[in-house]
């Protein structure tokens, strides 16, 4: 009750400051700021390039601090940023708000992962994730409404044009909850203070059980995370796999254009969008549970990819205003897989504490270097097909499909590794988690409890 809905209406918000340019652009931004050939697309991409650089930081300030404090924190600086940028007057100052607005929402969605991982098992996270992100999808469906009215109803006021009034009432929404949040907001498990004794007993035991040991960190620093993190092969794994995902969803920063080009105008475009966004919310939630209840993640996570590569296909053939516009229902099916991805990190990389926290950041953080190239993919001398970039957004589609092949066969390898090493262990008489035994030399090796098996 505390956790999960205030963190869906916080990235609601996040995600409302960090793609309201994609609405303003269907109004005077361009014109006002003069913005010429491909800058709107360099000031898309500068936003990926602060953003990508402060998460790993910021999850390992956020593994020493407490999540109540330091969230709230960060919901100030960007709305203070989005707020300027409704003040904007040319296209270097509208350059650097932008990557200051990527520096200073960074930390939010990894360490909402990361705060996630230390209160939820393996079994629950995928469907909490996948309800976490569905925030991102109603605010593209809310964002979309509101847009229309701000766009529509606000042009002129006080001498400002819509575009303005657009980033300055969106910003202002976040204080409050920013302010509510620092109340809200639990921290972890062993730190939360409004906790019974009880209550904090069952929430540490429920996550000891689910990983054979205790969610806490015995490194010297967050630096031993680090290096704990970066040698091992699954983060890669889901890495690449999360790039792929990413790299063809970034057709969502443009999504208004494309709706766009079915030749209504910009209150029906924003109107059009909506209903694209409340579709996804849906299926992601719907597969997500249906994950976690057969405990399965292969099929759940490639079967999106090959559905969204069908909706680039028809979106790059036809013309056809009807065909085009399920296809974008298609396109956004994409999205199906993002829990799951996700929550592969903690039951992959699980201990200790410092390590999850670096891989999430890294996973997020990595991934989203697509949006840095794949913000040129969509040029409006490309338009309305844009074949170059649905071609491209099949093939990392594709990426994302053998990435995901992949992991599961790496971690039976691992399971089976575990099993061998402790009937090993258990023929000769020797405790699994003693110095010397086979497990104890795989636990020191992949950093998991000899008991743990890993989630394939």
């Amino acid at each position: 009750m505390r956790l999960l809905p205030l963190m869906m209406l916080i990235y609601i918000l996040n995600y409302l400051d960090r793609n309201n340019i994609a609405t303003a652009r269907l109004g005077t931004l361009e014109k006002d700021i003069g913005l010429e050939g491909d800058q709107y697309n360099t000031i898309i991409s500068l936003f990926f390039v602060g953003y990508i650089l402060t998460q790993v930081p910021t999850n390992m300030i956020l593994n020493k601090m407490k999540p109540s404090t330091f969230l709230p924190g960060v919901m100030c600086c960007w709305a203070i940023v989005s707020t300027c940028t409704g003040a904007v007057q040319s296209y270097k100052g509208l350059l650097a708000l932008r990557f200051v607005l990527g520096f200073v929402e960074a930390p939010f969605f990894p360490g909402a992962l990361f705060l996630f991982s230390s209160w939820y098992t393996k079994k629950e996270l995928a469907a909490r994730i996948s309800i976490l992100y569905v925030a991102a999808q109603l605010s593209g469906a809310f964002g979309g409404l509101l847009g229309s009215a701000i766009m529509s109803g606000m042009d002129g006021k006080a001498g400002l044009p819509s575009w303005r009034w657009l980033f300055i009432i969106e910003a202002g929404a976040t204080f409050p909850v920013a302010l509510l949040a620092m109340f809200i907001l639990p921290d972890y498990p062993e730190t939360t203070k409004w906790l019974s004794e009880t209550e904090r007993t069952l929430a540490i035991s429920r996550l000891a059980a689910d990983a054979i040991e205790d969610d806490h960190d015995e490194m010297d620093g967050n630096f031993e995370g680090l290096k704990l993190a970066f040698t091992d092969p699954a983060l890669y794994i889901i890495w690449m796999m999360q790039l792929g995902l990413n790299t063809a969803a970034a057709f969502t920063n443009f999504f208004p254009t494309i709706v766009e080009t079915l030749g209504y105008g910009t209150t029906n475009t924003l109107l059009l969008s909506a209903p694209l966004y409340m579709f996804v919310a849906i299926l992601s939630v719907f597969n997500s549970f249906h994950s976690d209840h057969i405990s399965e993640r292969w099929l759940h996570v490639v079967w999106p990819q090959i559905f969204s590569s069908i909706g680039f296909i028809i979106s790059a053939v036809t013309l056809n205003v009807a065909a085009r516009y399920i296809s974008t229902f298609v396109m956004m099916s994409i999205y199906g897989s993002f829990g799951y991805i996700l929550s592969w990190v903690s039951t992959s990389l699980p201990r200790p504490r410092s390590k999850r926290a670096v891989a999430y950041a890294v996973v997020n953080a990595g991934s989203n270097l697509a949006s840095i190239y794949a913000s040129y993919f969509y040029p409006k001398s490309q338009g309305p097909r844009y074949w170059q970039a649905n071609v491209a957004n099949v093939a990392f589609c594709g990426l994302c499909i053998v990435m995901a092949t992949l992991l599961p066969f790496f971690l039976r390898w691992r399971n089976s590794q575990l099993e061998k090493a402790a009937n090993l262990d258990m023929a000769s008489g020797r405790d699994p988690t003693v110095e010397g035994s086979g497990c104890y030399q795989l636990d020191v090796r992949w950093n998991c409890h000899p008991g743990y098996r890993y989630t394939t």
